[in-house]
């Protein structure tokens, strides 16, 4: 009996001091962490975990080590939690991460016809795009999101076509094939009665580029000078039919998209001028070179070729239209009758 009664004596002993060694025990705690609270859509953000006294830790429902770091790329905006337990207690930490949803990208889609021509010939290049601002053609210059455009390459060539918008940028290509020899290629001849001949040659005679300051786009009082007798020559009568282009030029310094964008700026302000001294907006269409026509490794002025003062400028190109201007034949005295 007194060896029962011992063993009942051990038994509660240990389970009181059980529960003794439950109540004090230390609770868990759980820390949770994220590398960024904003993020844009397909980018990554890393979540650490630290705990400390507890048995089970779960992230998000997962189970986890005490410790760690764990990689995520939310498609949306999401909350991370990490739970630490130890018995009936229990400790949690939570972070949430909000995710910026970009706008889809853009679409584009290139083809030149025809797609094969003879060395001399022209073929067009006709691109169409969505969800773009703008699209660059190297070696062409920056256009509209749809439209087309004329080429005449000497042999085979590959072009490939950027469409850039919120959503990023996309990119088609087309191949035209060139045969024949680039030597032998032949103006043809002018003629004096065609008026699209005529046209040309006064409006290259007589249209002039006009010049920039570095890294600027605002018309220069002898920019404004030069465009005011542009406009007279192209709103008079015979020429008010010219289509033509603007091309904006700069010089070498910079990256290519900046000077993409900044040729731009600098064509439209001379068109913008030019609508403003009554030219019609659709006789001008509108185009960037950025700096692919630059020559110039130093400074200078406009006059001076090659420079950089050369480089930054807008060039008026002749299209097609214009009327045959007709001279009328000196009047003749009439004769006397005898």
């Amino acid at each position: 009996m007194k060896e029962v009664l011992k063993k009942l004596m051990i038994l509660g002993a240990v389970v009181v001091w059980a529960i003794i060694a439950s109540a004090c025990a230390k609770p868990p705690k759980a820390q949770l962490t994220v590398s960024k609270n904003q993020i844009k859509q397909g980018e990554s953000v890393s979540v650490e975990w630290k705990t400390q006294n507890a048995k089970e830790i779960l992230l998000n429902g997962k189970k986890v080590g005490t410790n760690g770091t764990e990689v995520y790329t939310p498609t949306d905006s999401t909350t991370y939690e990490i739970v630490g337990r130890s018995g009936k207690k229990e400790a949690k930490d939570s972070k949430s991460v909000q995710v910026e949803v970009l706008p889809a990208g853009p679409t584009i889609t290139l083809n030149a016809d025809p797609g094969a021509i003879s060395v001399g010939g022209k073929a067009t290049l006709r691109w169409s795009s969505q969800r773009a601002d703008k699209v660059d053609i190297p070696g062409l210059g920056t256009f509209g999101p749809s439209g087309e455009t004329n080429i005449s390459p000497t042999q085979s060539i590959t072009y490939t076509a950027t469409a850039k918008g919120p959503g990023g940028e996309a990119s088609a290509s087309a191949r035209v094939t060139v045969t024949g020899d680039p030597t032998k290629i032949t103006e043809p001849p002018s003629n004096p009665n065609n008026p699209n001949s005529q046209a040309e040659g006064r409006f290259k005679a007589t249209v002039r580029s006009i010049f920039f300051d570095f890294d600027k786009s605002d018309l220069r009082d002898d920019a404004k000078s030069t465009l005011d007798k542009n406009a007279q020559f192209l709103t008079t009568t015979g020429n008010n039919t010219i289509v033509f282009r603007i091309e904006g030029n700069c010089d070498p310094r910079g990256s290519e998209e900046y000077n993409l964008a900044l040729g731009d700026k600098r064509a439209n302000t001379a068109k913008t001028y030019l609508v403003g001294k009554g030219v019609d907006p659709s006789r001008m269409d509108v185009i960037s070179n950025g700096k692919r026509n630059s020559r110039g490794t130093s400074e200078g002025d406009p006059t001076t070729i090659p420079s950089w003062a050369n480089d930054r400028r807008a060039d008026f190109i002749y299209v097609r239209g214009g009327e045959t201007l007709r001279t009328e034949p000196p009047a003749t005295a009439p004769a006397d009758n005898k």
